[in-house]
C-alpha cells in the first residue's frame, strides 16, 4: 500500500522542520511550499491526499489558498486542515468559510489531535480525479495561477455585494411576500432565473408557495414546472400534510414554449432544520455550472434566516389577529390594546366617566324557561344574545355582561363616542326592531308573547379593570349604572319596551321622539327621576310596516296627553281627565293615558295632600 501523500503550506522553516519530522515518523511522503500561493502550483504537482495549511503566510493567506482550492473541480474534495497559532473566533470563522475540514491550533502539544484529524480524514472515501488534477496542472503557470486568484477574488466580491444586498433588503422589509419577492430579484444576478418558485411550510401545516415566471412561459409549461416543484418538496418533506395554501405568482405566464431543460431545487435549513425548497429552471442544457451553484448555495444560505424571520414574523401576525378575534368574545378590542400597550399598573387604574349604560331584559323568562327544555332554551338564548348584541356594537357599545337573559351595555367606555346617548337609543330602537327576527321555534312563549324591556341612563360611572389578579373584568360601576338597571323593570310597569331618564332626554331629545312618563322615586332611591318613552317616529310618517307597533305614536294622541299631563301636575283634574279621555278615543290602547286617567278618577274622589310633589313610589325592582 503505497504512503500517503501530505502538503504542507509553511513559511515557518522552524516548525516546518519540526512538523515534517513528525508526519515522516507517522509513515507519511510529504512536501513543503513556504507561501500559499507555492502552494497552490505544488498540489497539481505533488498530487496530496491532504494538505495542512498555516493562515498567516507571505504573498497568499491560507484560507485564501483554500477558498481557490475549495472553489475548483477537481481540487475541492483534497482534505485541508488549518494548523495555525490563530486561534481567535474570527479566524476560525474565516477558516471555516474558506471551506478547511479541520482547524487546530498550532503546537507541538497538538500534534496528537492532528494525527487523530490525519487518520480520520484520510480513512474518508473521497472522489478525487488526480489524473484530471495533474492534466490541469499542465495549463497551470504563474499567471494562469494569478488569473485564477483574481477571479476567486471577483467573485468573492460578487458574492459579498450579493449577501449585502439581502441584509438591505431584510432590514427595510418585514412581509414575507416582500422579502421573497426581493429575494427573487436578487437572485436575477447571479444566473438567469426563468422560472422559479420558493415552497415554505408554515406552522398549522399551511404551506406558501411563490412563483416568478419571469421568462413567460406558457400556462402549460409553467404548471408543469410547478408539478415537479411539488413533487420535489414532498419528497423532501413526506410527512406533511397540507390544511391551507397560500399562493402567489409574481410574473403571469406568457408565450415562451421553450422546453426547460435545466433546474435545480435547493433547500433552506435553520439551525439544521430544512423549512423550505427553493426551484429554478432555465432553457439552457447544464446551465447550472460549478461557479453557479456554488453562488447559488452561499446566497440560499445567507437567505434562509431572512426568510425563517419573515415567516416567523407572519406566523406571530396571525397568531395575534386569531387572538384578538377569540378574545373580542370575551374582552373589548379596545381593552385589549390598552393591556398589551399599557403597563400593568395603568392598566389597573381606573377612572370616572361620563357613559351611557343600557340593560335588557326578557320579560316573564321564568315562565319560558319553566315551560321549555334546557337545549331549546340555549339555543333560544344564543340566538337572542346574537341578535341584541350586533346592535349594540354597531353602536359603538360595549357588551359588558350576561345576567341570565339579561344584557348589560356601555356606550362611551371603554371606547370614547362623541354623543354616547345616541348611540344608545338608536340601538335600543334596532333591537326592539330586530326581535322579530330572533328564533322562538324551540321555546315555549307566555300568552304574553315575546317581550323585552330596556332601560338606560346616562351620568358619572368609574370604569376600569376591577376584580384580583386572576381575573378581572372591565365594567362600569356607580348610581348611573343602579338607575338604568332600575329603568329596565319599570317597563313593565309602564307597559313600554324603551324607557330614559331625565338625564338622557336632555342629551339625545332634538335626536328622538320622546314621551313623558312620569316622575318617580325609584326602590332604594330618594331623588326622583323624570322618566320618558322613547318611539321611532310619528304613526302617520312611517309607512315601514317592519317598524313595531309599540314604537309609533299618534301625533295628535300625544298632543292631548302632554296638554292633559300639564294639567295633571296643576292639579287641574277634571280638565286634565278630558284630555286623557281623547287621547284614549284615539288610541283605546294607549296605556299611559289610561293609566293618567285612572289616576285623575282617583284624585277627584280623593285629592292628594297639599305638599304633594306629583311624584310616584315604585316599591318595586
Amino acid at each position: 500500500m503505497s504512503k500517503k501523500r501530505i502538503l504542507l503550506f509553511e513559511d515557518s522553516d522552524m516548525f516546518a522542520d519540526i512538523l515534517l519530522e513528525f508526519l515522516h515518523e507517522a509513515g507519511y511522503t510529504t512536501r513543503r511550499a513556504i507561501n500559499g500561493f507555492e502552494g497552490i502550483k505544488e498540489v497539481y504537482q505533488f498530487l496530496p491526499h491532504l494538505i495542512i495549511t498555516d493562515v498567516e503566510m507571505p504573498l497568499f493567506k491560507g484560507y485564501q489558498a483554500t477558498r481557490l482550492l475549495k472553489s475548483r473541480k477537481h481540487t475541492r474534495n483534497i482534505p485541508i486542515i488549518m494548523f495555525t497559532a490563530l486561534g481567535e473566533t474570527k479566524d476560525r470563522f474565516w477558516g471555516g468559510q474558506a471551506g478547511a475540514d479541520c482547524y487546530i491550533e498550532k503546537s507541538p502539544d497538538n500534534f496528537d489531535e492532528l494525527n487523530h484529524y490525519l487518520e480520520a480524514l484520510l480513512a474518508e472515501s473521497r472522489d478525487i480525479d488526480y489524473a484530471a488534477i495533474e492534466k490541469e496542472g499542465k495549463r497551470i503557470n504563474d499567471n494562469a495561477l494569478i488569473e485564477m486568484v483574481n477571479n476567486l477574488l471577483d467573485n468573492k466580491l460578487f458574492q459579498m455585494t450579493i449577501i449585502g444586498m439581502l441584509a438591505e433588503l431584510s432590514s427595510k422589509l418585514a412581509c414575507l411576500e416582500d422579502i421573497v419577492q426581493g429575494v427573487f430579484e436578487l437572485l436575477a444576478y447571479i444566473c438567469e432565473t426563468e422560472i422559479l418558485s420558493i415552497m415554505i411550510k408554515s406552522s398549522g401545516n399551511v404551506l406558501f408557495v411563490y412563483t416568478m415566471n419571469q421568462a413567460g412561459y406558457t400556462a402549460a409549461i409553467a404548471n408543469d414546472f410547478t408539478a415537479i416543484t411539488i413533487a420535489d418538496f414532498f419528497t423532501l418533506f413526506p410527512d406533511f400534510t397540507i390544511l391551507a395554501k397560500h399562493t402567489k405568482d409574481f410574473a403571469p405566464p406568457g408565450d415562451k414554449a421553450k422546453r426547460i431543460e435545466s433546474y435545480q431545487v435547493i433547500p433552506l435549513s435553520i439551525a439544521g432544520e430544512q423549512f423550505a425548497t427553493v426551484h429554478i429552471a432555465n432553457s439552457i442544457k447544464e446551465y447550472f455550472s460549478p461557479f453557479i451553484l456554488e453562488n447559488l448555495n452561499i446566497f440560499l444560505a445567507a437567505t434562509a434566516p431572512i426568510v425563517a424571520n419573515a415567516l416567523s414574523l407572519k406566523q406571530m401576525e396571525e397568531l395575534q389577529s386569531k387572538t384578538r378575534i377569540a378574545f373580542a368574545r370575551y374582552v373589548p378590542i379596545d381593552v385589549m390594546d390598552e393591556i398589551i400597550n399599557k403597563s400593568s399598573a395603568s392598566v389597573n387604574q381606573s377612572e370616572t366617566r361620563n357613559v351611557a349604560v343600557l340593560f335588557v331584559d326578557i320579560r316573564n323568562f321564568t315562565k319560558i324557561t319553566e315551560n321549555s327544555n334546557a337545549h331549546g332554551v340555549v339555543s333560544f338564548l344564543n340566538d337572542y344574545f346574537s341578535l341584541m348584541g350586533n346592535e349594540i356594537i354597531a353602536e359603538g357599545g360595549y357588551i359588558d355582561k350576561f345576567i341570565g337573559d339579561e344584557i348589560m351595555a356601555v356606550f362611551g367606555a371603554p371606547k370614547t363616542l362623541p354623543n354616547a346617548p345616541v348611540c344608545a337609543i338608536r340601538g335600543a330602537l334596532k333591537m326592539i326592531t330586530v326581535l322579530t327576527q330572533v328564533n322562538t321555534s324551540s321555546i315555549t312563549l307566555p300568552e304574553s308573547g315575546f317581550v323585552v324591556g330596556i332601560g338606560i341612563n346616562y351620568g358619572p360611572c368609574i370604569v376600569g379593570n376591577i376584580g384580583f389578579y386572576d381575573k378581572q373584568d372591565y365594567t362600569a360601576i356607580g348610581d348611573t349604572v343602579n338607575l338604568a338597571s332600575r329603568l329596565e323593570g319599570v317597563t313593565k310597569y309602564y307597559c313600554h319596551p324603551i324607557i330614559v331618564s331625565e338625564n338622557m332626554y336632555e342629551a339625545a331629545k332634538g335626536m328622538f321622539l320622546f314621551r313623558k312618563v312620569d316622575s318617580v322615586r325609584v326602590k332604594g332611591k330618594n331623588q326622583p327621576v323624570g322618566l320618558y318613552a322613547v318611539y321611532a317616529a310619528y304613526r302617520e310618517d312611517i309607512k315601514d310596516d317592519r317598524v313595531p307597533a309599540s314604537l309609533l305614536l299618534n301625533r295628535e294622541l300625544l298632543d292631548q296627553y302632554n296638554k292633559g299631563l300639564k294639567l295633571y301636575y296643576m292639579r287641574e283634574w277634571e280638565t286634565a281627565g278630558q284630555y286623557f279621555s281623547n287621547a284614549l278615543k284615539l288610541n283605546p290602547q294607549d296605556y299611559l293615558s289610561a293609566l293618567y286617567l285612572e289616576r285623575v278618577v282617583g284624585y277627584l274622589k280623593k285629592p292628594p295632600p297639599e305638599n304633594w310633589d306629583i311624584t310616584t313610589t315604585l316599591t318595586e325592582k
